[in-house]
């Protein structure tokens, strides 16, 4: 057996068809059947079983998955030992969107909590932490569920983790007219330029945007440079512009007022990395999942 065939057999079970397995991992659907039944011949057993239905596990796929996974780990922990005898640390490349920083506060955290591990943040544009997850560039990234949903290789090939969710507000200058209010319709918001980013936002939500300025057309100005996102923000405390996001790095702004929109949006934000996943990794994963799951709660309270 060799590791293509490791990889499609995980894919594939994980899809539960050849036929999502083909989309995610481009790879035609008869080389993957090629490559699965030379493992089964191999191992002279059926990992898979195929009906109507899509794809199960056999019995012995059950026990070849759960024996694949645990060789992986006791593979990464091996690795570690080796680096650990001869004096090397082990090392966690992270990725933080210049514009979000998700990842800031679990890094802190994180590197207190195992200071043998030599951590390296890379700060980097809109976007290209799913680039480079995928192709080994860094361990870890910040992203939004919606980024990875729509993309078929980050979903094959990359694990993603919940860490919170943040509702959709306006940000406007303080004394703004709209300032005061507790929630904000994008009635209202239609009354002033407001600014959106197309690829943040759901279809949903553009479509429902859309419609409520088609009175004001002129207002609505659909922004297409993403990574310009912090500089849209500051044009707003030096007029009546109005932003509509979701972005976390939006909380820091001080001179801008922050009215939640009465939609109840929310973009959701989580990490990814590669599976299997190195011990580090998983550290910093759990760590992560730590440190949202206190903030979260204490945002409820």
């Amino acid at each position: 057996m060799n590791d293509e065939q490791i990889r499609i057999f995980l894919a594939v079970a994980k899809a539960g068809s050849f036929s999502k397995a083909e989309e995610n991992m481009h790879i035609s659907k008869q080389a993957m059947l090629k490559q699965i039944n030379a493992l089964e011949n191999e191992l002279d057993a059926k990992l898979l079983a195929r009906s109507r239905l899509g794809i199960s596990l056999t019995p012995s796929g059950q026990v070849f998955q759960k024996g694949i996974v645990k060789i992986n780990r006791e593979m990464e922990k091996l690795i570690s030992a080796c680096r650990e005898a001869s004096g090397a640390r082990e090392k966690l490349m992270i990725g933080n969107v210049e514009h979000q920083a998700l990842l800031n506060r679990v890094t802190q955290v994180f590197m207190t909590r195992y200071p043998d591990i030599q951590v390296q943040q890379v700060i980097h544009p809109n976007h290209s932490g799913e680039w480079r997850v995928c192709h080994g560039v860094q361990d870890v990234a910040e992203t939004f569920r919606m980024a990875y949903e729509i993309n078929p290789r980050l979903k094959s090939e990359c694990a993603y983790r919940r860490l919170t969710e943040v509702p959709y507000m306006a940000a406007m200058r303080k004394g703004h007219p709209l300032s005061q209010r507790k929630t904000v319709t994008l009635g209202a918001l239609a009354g002033y330029e407001t600014m959106i980013f197309p690829i943040m936002l759901e279809k949903l939500y553009l479509d429902q945007i859309s419609h409520a300025f088609l009175a004001f057309p002129d207002h609505l100005i659909s922004r297409e440079d993403v990574d310009n996102q912090v500089p849209a923000a500051y044009d707003c405390i030096e007029s009546d512009r109005i932003l509509i996001t979701a972005n976390p790095f939006i909380e820091d702004i001080e001179e801008l007022v922050k009215v939640p929109l009465d939609t109840g949006w929310t973009r959701e934000y989580g990490v990814i990395f590669r599976e299997p996943a190195a011990e580090a990794v998983r550290k910093y994963i759990e760590t992560a999942e730590e440190v949202y799951s206190e903030r979260n709660a204490l945002k409820h309270r």
